[in-house]
């Protein structure tokens, strides 16, 4: 497809040079339509970011669609053999999935430019493209406006709008916009990526996790109670209320070993999303924007598995509230997140603020205290010298 690219600017007269009235009704358009594109950003990013999009590309097709007016949106993405591929096609049928080669190609300029381009007769340049063999839909198509999807240094693919030859030109001023929007919700669209991978790692390591703990745990505990079965089994001639007994410390540590074994085949079973593994990091990630800052986060032992309903229900309150705090009044530029389960659950949180103000409201810390007494448990807070080490450590049962 060769390209027939343009660039007409505004309609050859300056703003100024226009009578007033009509400058200001331009002026007042371009004003609706840049609110417009700027409240459909903002929705794709709240759906991206909450999670509440089951199709991220066809979402973002069609709000450019029906803010632009145009009756086709298309989202193009790179493949393996160095062309585009056109993911999401609205507007014409049977073009999801079509191929295009980068290289002499509008979009594949847009894409390995970075730069948006305004084509007159884009429907021309398609049948110049694919000949006779064009889908008679494209030759109806008029004015195309083709912009990257950046994601810093990174180029997602291309958003393509197309209105037909009877509807108006896409002006200089639409593709600006276009390439604004495009820009927001490239980056929303990474960031959600990010999530979504991060939180499939979090799964994988919970796999291996629970792989080690058959290998150390299950695997050993059963050999074990094969040997004690066999010494049992030599000395029942001789001394057999101690092979009875041998027998029946075998048989608890079997039933022991059925408990693990049932606890992990649960755990695999879960929604890793409701864990709270997940939920802990959701939580530091949601406190990054008033932080302005990440805390590393670590877990130790088995805390999606092994951590009662009624303590995760303390600890994210607590979490919460100690990330607020450190926020709003540790001044601090690093912090970590650390849970620890072993014989009882600890929940620590340090960062390099100014430590523990002298004077000023204790609400907070008063509530993370009786959250952690009502099961049980204890709460310190010390000044580190710089910063502040937060202790939330309670029992299991």
């Amino acid at each position: 497809m060769s390209m027939q690219v343009v660039d007409r600017g505004h309609d050859g007269r300056m703003e100024a040079d226009l009578p007033g009235g009509l400058r200001d009704d331009r002026q007042l358009e371009e004003s609706r339509r840049r609110e417009a594109w700027l409240r459909a950003s903002n929705e794709i990013t709240a759906a991206l970011l909450g999670g509440t999009s089951t199709d991220e590309l066809d979402l973002i097709a069609r709000h450019a669609r029906e803010v632009a007016g145009a009756p086709i949106a298309a989202i193009a993405l790179p493949d393996a053999d160095d062309r585009l591929v056109f993911e999401v096609v609205q507007g014409v049928d049977d073009l999801v999935g079509s191929p295009i080669d980068i290289d002499g190609t509008a979009s594949g300029h847009v894409f390995r430019t970075g730069q948006p381009v305004l084509i007159d007769h884009y429907g021309d340049a398609a049948v110049n493209w694919q000949g006779d063999d064009a889908p008679h839909p494209l030759k109806d198509l008029g004015s195309a406006a083709i912009v990257p999807l950046p994601a810093g240094d990174e180029l997602l693919g291309v958003l393509l709008l197309v209105r037909l030859r009877h509807e108006p030109l896409f002006e200089q001023a639409d593709l600006e916009l276009l390439r604004n929007f495009a820009a927001h919700v490239a980056m929303a669209l990474q960031y959600s990526r990010a999530r979504a991978d991060q939180q499939r790692l979090v799964v994988f390591e919970d796999r291996e996790r629970i792989a080690r703990d058959l290998h150390d745990l299950v695997i050993q505990r059963v050999f074990a109670t094969g040997m004690a079965l066999e010494a049992a089994a030599a000395v029942i001639p001789m001394n057999p209320s101690d092979a009875a007994s041998r027998v029946r410390h075998a048989v608890d540590d079997l039933d022991k070993t059925i408990q693990e074994i049932r606890t992990t085949v649960f755990a695999l079973q879960q929604d890793s999303a409701g864990s709270l593994r997940s939920l802990v990091l959701a939580t530091v990630e949601d406190a990054k924007a008033t932080l302005g800052f990440s805390p590393s986060v670590r877990f130790r032992g088995p805390v999606d598995t092994s951590v009662p309903g009624p303590v995760s229900d303390q600890l994210l309150p607590v979490l919460r509230e100690a990330l607020s705090n450190m926020a709003r009044h540790a001044s601090a530029t690093e912090g970590s997140v650390e849970v620890v389960l072993g014989e009882d659950l600890l929940l620590r949180i340090t960062d390099n603020g100014v430590g523990i103000p002298g004077s000023g409201r204790r609400s907070g810390i008063a509530n993370m205290t009786a959250r952690a007494e009502h099961l049980g448990g204890t709460f310190t807070i010390t000044s580190t010298n710089p910063g502040t080490d937060l202790r939330w450590r309670v029992p299991l049962q």
